[in-house]
């Protein structure tokens, strides 16, 4: 029986609170000495075999450090250590000892994952010393993967914002240079002659650089807002379809500007719950792919079908399509697919992901359908008002 000591610390509410000490011993008479020890510092759990201990932790004790002893018989304490594992991962572990084998040091360090190896007899000063140093350990390490996940976030986040730079360099660039050459030519008009039609194209061009510019801004806003939870919602009944048809009205000089011909079914009557500035971006964005990735000469859909107790809107086109790969993770922020637009238009990766989160915004759900080279089919399907 080993004499209790007088360790001279004082415990606080926070220790006995916050750090869980299991000590793990074949000897009756030890673990009560060791329990007695280390009581007014930690809370304290006791087992007298390793399966006892794993029932412990299978209730849902989950201690910063775990003290058992390596001779035990039945399990040994390497085994329950490395079973222990299973349970409470980042836990240190110190194993108690009267042998010096050499292969359970090796076992109990490989198997256990024992962070100390302490042999019998001890002083007691000793042994609370270097528990206390266990638990600064755990909570020292727990800290680090605290901070670990931190960096990686702002890494992440860092990464993050020079990808929208480099979007926004790009992306505005393009357009940007196309208005200034219109606006080199035009200003010198006077060596050159002009007919009326020549405005009108310049007209268009302009048109068509500041839309890709608008919804480059349009489309990081929204994904900012919405990360952000700055975000309100509206959720009133409108019909979904006559806002199609309206946004189909705007695109159609577009699509007719590459050839493509807008087909809209006839709107019905029947109203969705919904956010209509969320859905005003839905149909925008899935029309405005449309026409970016359909190849001249084809066609595109827009159709709003009732369907058992909702309400079904689809673009279909005839484009390329988009392979297997690339739907796996068509939803993501910036992904860019392997398709290319067909009349050089510019893609941020924005669009799809803001869709699938405006249409979760409420409770609406987005599929895709396509094959490769067979076009592709984009279906919201929204929750139907009923008076």
């Amino acid at each position: 029986m080993l004499k209790i000591q007088a360790s001279g610390t004082e415990a606080t509410t926070d220790a006995l609170s916050d750090r869980k000490l299991l000590i793990v011993d074949d000897e009756p008479d030890l673990v009560k000495t060791l329990e007695l020890l280390f009581v007014s510092h930690y809370t304290v759990k006791t087992a007298t075999s390793g399966e006892e201990a794993l029932a412990i932790l299978k209730q849902g004790f989950i201690p910063q450090v775990i003290l058992a002893d390596q001779r035990m018989p039945g399990m040994s304490g390497t085994e329950f250590l490395a079973e222990s594992i299973r349970y409470v991962p980042q836990t240190v572990r110190v194993v108690l000892t009267g042998y010096t084998d050499v292969q359970d040091i090796t076992d109990s360090i490989n198997r256990g994952n024992v962070y100390r190896f302490l042999t019998k007899p001890w002083r007691n000063a000793d042994l609370l010393e270097i528990i206390r140093a266990c638990f600064d350990h755990f909570f020292l390490s727990e800290e680090k993967v605290a901070l670990t996940k931190t960096l990686e976030e702002l890494q992440a986040a860092n990464h993050e914002k020079s990808e929208i730079l480099d979007i926004i360099v790009h992306d505005l660039k393009n357009p940007l240079n196309a208005i200034i050459g219109i606006g080199d030519i035009i200003q010198s008009g006077e060596e050159l002659s002009f007919q009326h039609e020549d405005y009108r194209k310049f007209g268009r061009e302009i048109t068509n650089a500041t839309s890709r510019m608008s919804n480059l801004i349009r489309n990081l806003l929204n994904m900012h807002a919405l990360e952000s939870g700055n975000l309100s919602i509206n959720i009133i009944p409108f019909n979904l379809s006559a806002l199609a048809e309206l946004i189909a009205a705007d695109f159609r000089l577009r699509a007719e500007a590459k050839q493509l011909t807008l087909h809209v079914t006839p709107q019905t009557h029947d109203m969705i719950w919904g956010d209509e500035v969320f859905c005003h971006h839905i149909v925008e964005n899935l029309l405005s792919n449309a026409i970016k990735y359909s190849i001249p000469g084809t066609n595109i859909w827009l159709e709003t079908v009732l369907n058992e107790g909702t309400i079904r809107f689809s673009v279909r086109d005839e484009g390329p399509g988009i392979s297997a790969e690339d739907q796996t993770r068509m939803f993501q922020k910036f992904t860019r697919l392997s398709a290319m637009p067909t009349g050089g238009e510019d893609s941020t990766g924005l669009g799809l992901s803001i869709v699938k989160k405006f249409a979760e915004k409420m409770n609406a759900s987005v599929r895709c359908e396509s094959e490769l080279g067979k076009g592709s089919t984009f279906t919201v399907t929204f929750p139907l008002y009923t008076a």
